[in-house]
């Protein structure tokens, strides 16, 4: 059956006594720890979230960073073979006086799993997932993907995420 330590929990804990959830500092709430799930590759994450949907945690909050090869939705940028990163950076500060509308569009996708969350109908995703809810709602993955990690209680991401310190700092791992 499911633990009774995460979110994913049908049960109530009954005794504190054999929680083994750390105690946060201020108070005694207990701590559920986020969990980064490193793969070599994104098929990899695909085939771990596929796995994830039979197991009694297919409901636990998640999130999945990924590059925005695998996630830009914006036809100028995917359309695009290179430069990707640049041409979102350009769009998100506005140069040439266009701007990326399906950024604007994020809160579309998260307040869609907020929903989720709130009626407790969380399921596993993958990226292919995310990708086209957010073209069904003009909305950007990427940064979707971000927001959600926040209230995540795992997150599946390639190993240079958790490895290189500049991507850590910049997703604030």
């Amino acid at each position: 059956g499911p633990c009774t330590e995460c979110s994913c929990s049908s049960v109530k804990e009954t005794d504190k006594n054999t929680s083994n959830a750390k105690k946060k500092e201020n108070g005694d709430q207990s701590f559920i720890p986020k969990i980064f799930f490193g793969t070599r590759t994104h098929k990899q994450i695909s085939q771990i979230t596929r796995e994830l949907k039979r197991t009694a945690y297919s409901r636990v909050p998640m999130s999945i960073l990924s590059s925005r090869d695998y996630t830009c939705i914006h036809p100028v940028v995917s359309g695009t073979g290179s430069n990707r990163n640049e041409m979102c950076v350009e769009l998100l500060e506005g140069k040439h006086g266009k701007s990326c509308l399906y950024y604007h569009g994020v809160h579309k996708l998260t307040e869609h799993h907020a929903l989720q969350s709130a009626h407790m109908m969380y399921q596993a995703w993958d990226i292919e997932d995310l990708v086209s809810l957010g073209k069904k709602l003009r909305a950007c993955a990427y940064f979707a993907a971000r927001e959600l990690m926040v209230g995540a209680d795992i997150v599946f991401c390639p190993y240079n995420y958790l490895l290189d310190p500049q991507i850590r700092e910049s997703v604030s791992i």
